[in-house]
C-alpha cells in the first residue's frame, strides 16, 4: 500500500513539474538545463521524506525510524514538513490545472487560430499563477491553522435539560497529544484557554500523550492546572492504552484525578443530577453490549452524558436509544490535514465514521467530537485548527 501511494504521489509531483516548468520555460528567460535539474530534483526531494522511512524500516536504521515516527528538529526541518507541504500543494493544484488542460484539449480545435494564440499565450501564466497563489495559500493556511486553537460555543437548549441546569457550562477538550511537537507551552496555552471560560466541568476524551511515558508527566501536569468547579473527567484513549493505562493513571493519582475506564459517575449540581457513562471504546479494546447496558442501566440522573474516544456510529445509536442527550467522543482531530477539492472535503477519518468532527444533532440529542491539540502521522493541521469546545446548557423548560 505504501509504494503504492508512493507511486501515485510520485506521478502526481511529476506531472505539476512538467506543466509548471514548461510554463517556466514559455515566459522566462530562465537557463534550460536548470529549469530541467529543478523538474526532477523538487518533486523527487518532496516525496524523499517516505522513501527515508521505508529505506530505513528495510534496514533497520532505528535512528531514522525514530525520527521519522516521533519527529526531530533537523529530520522534520528537512523532511518532514517539505513532505506534508508538497502533498497539500500538490493536491489542491492537481484539479484546477488538470480542468484547465482538459478543457484546453476540448476547445482548442473548435476555435479560430488567433484566439488559439491568444489561448496559448494565456496558458502558461495561468499554470504559474495558479501555482504560486496554490503555493502561497497552502504554505501560510499550514501555519495558521497548526498554531491556532479556537474556541467553538455550541449553545444547547432542551427542554429535557433541569432548569437547576440552566447556564451550566461544559468544557469539552480531547486529544493533547504530548510528544516532542506539542511540548508545555503548547499545552499550557490551551489549558489556560480552557480556564478562560470559568468551566463548570471538563471533559478529556482520551490521547494524553502520542507515545511511550517521557511525556506523561509534563502532560499530566498541564492537564491538572485546569480550573474546573465540578473536576476533570478522562476517559482511555488509543494513544493512553499503547502508552499504558496504569502508566497514566498513576501520574493522575498525584494530582487527584482519575482515568475512567467503563464507568459511571454521578453529580449533584443545584439540585440536579448529571450523569456522566465513561466508555472505552478504542481499537485495542471494544465495549461489549452487556457492559453497554449495565452501564446505562445505572444512569438514573437527570441528564445522561455519553463519553468515549472514537465516535463509533454503533455507540452514537446506543446512546441515543438509551436516553442520552449529549454524546462526546475525539480521535478524528477533524481530520487534521482536510483537503478541499471544488468545495468537497477529502477526510479520511470518514472510513471509520461520519461523526468526524464539530456539533451534530440526533433528535434531542447533541453530538460533539472534538478536533483536539496534538498531531496523529503529519505534524500539522490544515482546514482543522485545535480546539476547545464550550457546551452552554439551556433549559427551555
Amino acid at each position: 500500500m505504501t509504494l503504492v501511494l508512493l507511486g501515485v504521489l510520485v506521478l502526481l509531483h511529476l506531472y505539476l513539474s512538467i506543466k509548471i516548468s514548461n510554463a517556466v520555460k514559455q515566459i522566462t528567460m530562465v537557463n534550460q538545463k536548470v529549469v530541467r535539474f529543478l523538474a526532477v530534483f523538487i518533486p523527487l526531494y518532496l516525496v524523499s521524506y517516505p522513501i527515508i522511512g521505508l529505506i530505513a524500516y528495510l534496514s533497520g536504521f532505528h535512528s531514522i525510524i525514530s525520527a521519522f515516527r516521533f519527529g526531530s528538529r533537523i529530520f522534520d526541518t528537512f523532511f518532514t514538513y517539505p513532505f506534508w507541504f508538497g502533498l497539500v500543494f500538490a493536491i489542491q493544484t492537481l484539479f484546477p490545472i488538470l480542468i484547465i488542460d482538459i478543457a484546453k484539449a476540448v476547445i482548442a480545435p473548435l476555435i479560430a487560430s488567433p484566439i488559439q494564440a491568444r489561448i496559448n499565450f494565456l496558458y502558461p501564466r495561468l499554470i504559474l499563477l495558479i501555482s504560486l497563489t496554490t503555493a502561497l495559500y497552502s504554505a501560510v493556511k499550514i501555519y495558521i491553522d497548526t498554531k491556532s486553537i479556537n474556541l467553538n460555543t455550541i449553545n444547547f437548549k432542551s427542554p429535557s435539560i433541569p432548569l437547576a441546569l440552566n447556564g451550566f457550562k461544559i468544557v469539552h477538550i480531547s486529544d493533547i497529544q504530548a510528544d516532542s511537537r506539542t511540548g508545555a507551552n503548547k499545552i499550557e496555552k490551551y489549558i489556560n484557554l480552557v480556564n478562560s471560560v470559568e468551566p463548570d466541568i471538563v471533559i478529556f476524551t482520551g490521547d494524553l500523550v502520542t507515545y511511550g511515558t517521557k511525556y506523561i508527566p509534563i502532560a499530566t501536569e498541564m492537564l491538572s492546572k485546569i480550573k474546573s468547579k465540578f473536576g476533570v473527567f478522562a476517559c482511555i484513549g488509543d494513544h493512553d492504552y499503547w502508552a499504558g493505562i496504569e502508566n497514566i493513571s498513576k501520574e493522575m493519582k498525584k494530582y487527584g484525578m482519575k482515568l475512567y475506564d467503563n464507568e459511571n459517575v454521578n453529580l449533584k449540581i443545584n439540585n440536579a443530577t448529571i450523569g456522566l457513562t465513561l466508555v472505552t471504546n478504542i481499537y485495542s479494546e471494544r465495549p461489549d453490549n452487556e457492559t453497554l447496558l449495565k452501564l446505562a442501566l445505572q444512569n438514573n440522573s437527570d441528564l445522561k452524558i455519553f463519553i468515549t474516544h472514537q465516535p463509533s456510529e454503533a455507540l452514537v445509536k446506543f446512546a441515543y436509544d438509551n436516553g442520552y442527550k449529549i454524546f462526546l467522543a475525539g480521535h478524528t482531530h477533524g481530520g487534521q490535514v482536510v483537503l478541499s477539492i471544488f468545495g468537497f472535503k477529502v477526510i479520511p477519518s470518514r472510513v471509520e465514521t461520519k461523526y468526524v468532527s464539530g456539533y451534530y444533532q440526533l433528535d434531542s440529542m447533541l453530538i460533539n467530537v472534538n478536533k483536539g491539540l496534538g498531531f496523529t502521522l503529519a505534524p500539522i493541521r490544515f482546514n482543522a485548527p485545535a480546539e476547545i469546545t464550550l457546551i452552554k446548557l439551556s433549559s427551555q423548560n
